[in-house]
This record gives C-alpha cells, structure tokens and sequence, in this order.
C-alpha cells in the first residue's frame, strides 16, 4: 500500500471513529430510567449499545492515529530537522498522541457508562409520582470524546502537510543545485583564456 493508500485509509477509518462516537452518544442520550419491582428505593436502567460503539471507537480512534503516523513518517522522517516546518511537524505530531490516546480513553469511559446500572431515587430527579422518570445521561463523554479527536484529526493533516511542504522545498532544491564554475564552463574558459594571453604576452624590456 503507497502512501495515498494509506491517507485513504486514515480518512476512512478516522470518519468510521466519528460515526461511531455519534451513535454512541445518541444511544446514551435515549436510555431512560426503568422502575425496580425488587426495590422501590433504585431506579434501573438497562444495558445500552453505546458500550459496543464505544469500545469500537476508541479502537477506531487508535488505528487512526497508528496509520497516521505512517503516513507522516514517524519520527524517522523528521532526523535532525533543520527547518521550522519540520519542527513544527514533530511538535503537532507528539501532541496529537497526547490527545489522542485522551480520546481513546475518553470513549472507553463512554463505554463503560453504557453498562446496566442502579441509581437511587430522588425526588425531583429521577422520582416523579412513584415512578422513575428522565434520561441516564452520560452522552457527553461522548460528545467531549468526538471533539478531542476532531483536533488530533486537524494535528495530524497539519503535521502530514508541513512535511510534505518541507520534502517539497528539500526535492526543488536538490534539482536546482548553484552552479560553480568549472574547468569546462564558459566562465571558466574566459578566465583561462585571459591568464593564457597574460602568460604569452612579451616580457617588457628593462628601461634604463
């Protein structure tokens, strides 16, 4: 696979994460409160499908990360950098791990909210008339989840694209080498030329 093929890749799987991490936080959003028979003092709520879309998400969100990485080079590609955009590569690129692996963590929480559970029951809030009523939330992990990666997403095409700015700049410069002058090249002729007709022009007489 070249390298357009794995930017192809990245993109895919990187929309696959989002879609996941939508419907992950739509499923948490809709589950509601269910009434326990065995005990009058708990609100239940079941098990949601967030917890599958969560977890693969956060798998999503690495396999990303790992094929952009390649993508970019890893740090092989940035061996004692010498110009500021490669700098900046390095710096967008460790970053973007940072959140990243935040992110995969952040949709395993979400994940782990999508587990059945039991809630005590308040009134006002999960109590209404002797019967358990609202939302379980949790969608917001989700949701933090789905931002945080949408910014490792722009680290990583910011990193991609300053260092193919940079194999760019370095591949023009290597066609278009300074000329030197040579023993073959014109300039080189002309001075040869001039140092020959010094050398055979007649010594001058000795003047008294």
């Amino acid at each position: 696979m070249g390298k357009k093929g794995i930017v192809v890749a990245t993109t895919v799987v990187a929309v696959m994460t989002v879609i996941f991490g939508v419907i992950g936080a739509v499923f948490l959003g809709l589950r509601r409160y269910e009434d326990d028979r065995d005990d009058r003092s708990v609100c239940k709520y079941a098990r949601s499908p967030a917890t599958a879309c969560g977890v693969v998400a956060a798998v999503l969100a690495l396999t990303t990360q790992i094929l952009a990485s390649v993508a970019i080079g890893c740090c092989g590609a940035w061996q004692n950098p010498k110009r500021a955009n490669r700098v900046a590569a390095v710096v967008f690129y460790v970053i973007s791990w940072i959140l990243a692996i935040i992110a995969v963590l952040l949709f395993l929480g979400g994940a782990l909210l999508g587990i059945e559970g039991y809630k005590e029951k308040t009134i006002g809030k999960t109590i209404e008339n002797g019967s358990c009523v609202g939302g379980v939330g949790g969608e917001g992990v989700f949701v933090d989840a789905i931002f945080l990666f949408l910014v490792v997403v722009a680290l990583e095409v910011s990193s991609y694209l300053l260092i193919q700015k940079d194999d760019h700049h370095q591949a023009a410069a290597s066609d278009n080498p300074p000329s030197i002058p040579t023993a073959t090249s014109p300039l080189a002729t002309t001075a040869t030329s001039k140092d020959d007709a010094y050398a055979s022009a007649p010594a001058p007489e000795n003047q008294v």
